[in-house]
């Protein structure tokens, strides 16, 4: 009967240090409330010391205290005035400490600090006595009756306000760790590296556990005994090297010992546990006294590796950090199996599956890295673009399966032909590409050559053996001057292309007589300088409209240019030619005069023009072009037009070439009152957090989305995506390239602000307005569309 009354005891002392634990109370809390009721007790009752005390696993937790000072003596529990008072769960009193047959022996009592004692349980609402409220004084004295009802009374209050503050507490860590699962999982899922995820993981945990542990996360490696670490943002760095490698076993730590068991070890001493007999020494080097691990499991039961919270005091985890090593665990498996799983996919993603060759985005991502370094001295890169002779003729004759194992018997070839720093791709169906790095220009030849005959190979095909070939184009860094990756696969590909003119199954090297194209750029350069002092520049203007009203709210100008014997010249051929020449600044310039005193004319003669906004394309160099602000403000002030009136439309590229300089220049035209979009939204690779910070107005959908609005459910979520992230950030949406009647209605229906296309207006002279706008066409079926009758009105 006496050992199950001890297992009940000691059942029921576990649940009341479970309790005592969940309001993580360490030391003096310094909560005014409580200081407040020791304070008014100790005057009350005209004591020199008054206390409340929490006993648990450690019984010197004083939340609140008047006169005991720091805790210097160790009183056992059988001679502790409050553990009897916990014990008993009644109040105590002790007149005369020095003749009590027990507490005489009290190291307090003989040292003269305590001589009597009054002391009531708190006790909560589960029944569990946490402490107890004492009084002491350093003489004999009888306390009353009277002495207890202040005190019980007094107790109620501090049993409200420790219930009160688990209450917080709880929700305070509720809180944190909702915090910690929402960052750790954006982390996750924006694809942040995996050691910075847990990294991240481990800092929360332990500021969650407010710095009593010291976060481990170990990853298992896949021979399935190896750990490797993964974070312990706390733990030493001599530490963290010796156990990074160390192997699972049944007496291998905390960790080890964890993934070998499949199970929680833990491990609340670590000087005296087997567990840890070959590894004690390392771990008190480093001042390490407990750990406690749990195995992360993946989602098929396999170990991934190990979470664990060490302590620097010897001593079980308490129930707030049990729970927090249990949930954050589930955490470190999502990160871990997602980076897994991405790695898998970044493997298959990087290798072309009918060759095993790597594909072009990992030629090009590895070929740029090999290219941003110098060849050594007397070497250089080279770049072979090789495209097989009718290959075609394969696949239509015996099928794709003949066909692919011809590739992959070239593939093999190339393997061998190649040395181990050159880098070779399946470019496209039936081209190859390869990168030779430090190579001299004599073994670029051989190299070359060795590549080709890579090609030469048998295909049986009906009644027949066809042996095919490849035609090779050979460029290096010497011949094309320069390392730019895709300068080099261009003049490759020409020089593969002349190759297959000269009879193909031959190696062309590219040389300046490939360069037919240069000279036609030369010659539009020359005439566009010229052309920018002449009148062959004007604008076409092409209107705007209001999703919901028909209004027109503005004209974007689109610059033409129409050459003397040549006719029209299109804008993608000449505005590049522009911009590499620095023609652009003058020709912006030149745009933007004649559009403001456009708009200023048409000002003059309608009213309702006033509220109109005439929109500028905006070259990347006038962006950089320290006069660009100031030429704007100087027509601006010539047309006596109110910044409000130019709207200006920029592309995400010039943005992100120099956002510094971009969100400079455009802050001080935002300033000004001139509004600016963002032009072809969408193509380029700018970022939120970019666009956040611009003072940006408006963001134009490119054309290339709204042409397949309503074939390609894909586009239509973009842009769906696009008008919701403008519109969160308070920013107006323009759609371009409008041509269809479902297109207006499908983005009216998402709540795109403004559309222009052919559908509204053809871009062309300027005219008057009113007739401009008779071109427009009615209302769609569903009402949705512009009115015809509506003219020039308020702008939004």
């Amino acid at each position: 009967m006496s050992t199950l009354t001890d297992v009940r005891a000691a059942v029921a002392d576990i649940a009341r240090l479970a309790a005592v634990s969940s309001y993580q109370l360490h030391g003096h809390a310094g909560d005014p409330d409580l200081d407040g009721v020791v304070e008014h007790l100790a005057e009350v009752l005209g004591v020199p010391i008054a206390v409340i005390n929490l006993v648990g696993t450690d019984h010197q937790c004083y939340p609140a205290e008047r006169g005991v000072g720091a805790p210097g003596t160790n009183v056992p529990d059988e001679l502790s005035f409050c553990a009897y008072v916990v014990a008993g769960q009644a109040p105590l009193c002790v007149a005369d400490a020095s003749a009590d047959p027990v507490f005489a022996r009290n190291p307090l009592v003989q040292a003269g600090a305590i001589r009597s004692f009054l002391g009531v349980p708190l006790v909560d609402e589960d029944g569990f006595a946490l402490g107890a409220l004492s009084v002491f004084d350093t003489r004999p004295r009888e306390f009353s009756a009277a002495d207890e009802a202040v005190l019980q009374t007094q107790a109620r209050l501090v049993r409200a306000l420790l219930a009160a503050r688990r209450h917080e507490e709880a929700h305070r860590r509720h809180s944190r760790m909702l915090r910690l699962q929402r960052d750790v999982l954006d982390a996750i899922a924006s694809g942040r590296p995996l050691p910075e995820v847990l990294e991240r993981l481990a800092v929360h945990v332990e500021a969650l556990l407010e710095g009593r542990v010291l976060c481990s996360i170990l990853l298992l490696d896949p021979d399935g005994v190896t750990l490797r670490d993964g974070a312990g943002p706390s733990l030493p760095a001599a530490y963290r090297d010796a156990i990074d490698g160390v192997h699972a076993g049944p007496h291998t730590g905390s960790c080890g010992t964890a993934v070998h068991r499949r199970d929680v070890v833990a491990v609340d001493d670590i000087a005296t546990d087997p567990l840890w007999a070959d590894y004690r020494d390392l771990a008190a080097e480093h001042g390490l006294a407990a750990c406690t691990s749990v195995p992360v499991l993946g989602d098929d039961g396999a170990v991934l590796g190990t979470f664990a919270l060490y302590r620097r005091e010897a001593g079980p985890l308490d129930m707030v950090e049990g729970a927090a090593i249990a949930a954050v665990s589930d955490l470190a498996r999502v990160a871990i199996e997602r980076d897994r799983r991405r790695r898998e996919l970044t493997r298959l993603a990087t290798r072309d599956t009918v060759t095993g060759l790597l594909n072009r985005a990992a030629f090009l991502d590895a070929s740029k890295a090999l290219l941003a370094r110098s060849p050594e001295p007397g070497t250089v890169h080279a770049v072979l673009f090789c495209d097989v002779d009718h290959f075609k003729l394969v696949n239509d004759s015996v099928g794709h399966a003949a066909g692919d194992a011809y590739l992959r018997a070239a593939a093999e070839g190339l393997h061998s032909a190649l040395r181990p720093e050159d880098i070779v791709c399946r470019f496209a169906g039936d081209a190859f590409t390869v990168v030779l790095a430090d190579a001299t220009p004599d073994a670029v030849h051989t190299i070359a050559e060795r590549v080709g005959g890579c090609f030469v190979l048998p295909v049986r095909i009906p009644g027949h053996v066809m042996h095919l070939s490849a035609s090779t184009g050979l460029t290096t860094t010497a011949l094309s001057g320069t390392a730019d990756l895709d300068v080099l696969l261009r003049d490759a590909d020409m020089a593969m292309h002349a190759a297959k003119q000269a009879g193909r199954a031959r190696v062309q090297v590219y040389d300046a007589a490939m360069q037919a194209r240069a000279a036609a750029h030369l010659e539009l350069t020359l005439a566009l300088a010229e052309a920018v002092h002449t009148d062959e520049f004007h604008l076409h203007y092409q209107p705007e409209i209001d999703t919901l009203t028909g209004e027109v709210m503005g004209f974007e100008a689109l610059l033409r240019w129409t050459r003397p014997g040549t006719g029209a010249v299109s804008p993608a051929d000449f505005i590049p030619v522009a911009e590499s020449s620095g023609v652009i600044i003058d020709l912006g310039s030149r745009v933007l005069t004649d559009a403001c005193q456009q708009l200023a004319h048409w000002r003059t003669q309608h009213a309702a023009a006033e509220a109109l906004t005439v929109w500028v394309n905006v070259s990347p160099h006038q962006l950089t072009d320290d006069r660009f602000v100031e030429t704007i403000t100087d027509v601006l002030s010539r047309t006596e037009l109110p910044g409000t009136a130019l709207g200006l439309e920029i592309t995400e590229s010039a943005v992100m070439a120099d956002p510094e300089t971009a969100r400079s220049t455009l802050t001080r035209l935002r300033r000004a009152g001139i509004r600016i979009a963002v032009d072809d939204f969408g193509t380029g690779h700018s970022s939120l957090s970019t666009l956040r910070t611009l003072p940006v107005d408006v963001v134009k959908i490119d054309r290339s989305f709204v042409s397949r609005l309503g074939q390609s459910s894909r586009d239509l979520r973009i842009v769906d995506a696009i008008v919701s992230m403008a519109h969160a950030l308070e920013l107006k949406v323009i759609a371009e390239g409008v041509e269809e009647q479902g297109q207006y209605d499908l983005l009216r229906g998402l709540g795109c602000d403004l559309v222009q296309g052919y559908l509204l207006g053809h871009p062309t002279p300027a005219g008057r307005p009113e007739q401009m706008r008779s071109q427009w066409p009615g209302p769609s079926p569903s009402g949705a569309g512009p009115s015809p009758g509506v003219l020039l009105t308020r702008a939004r």
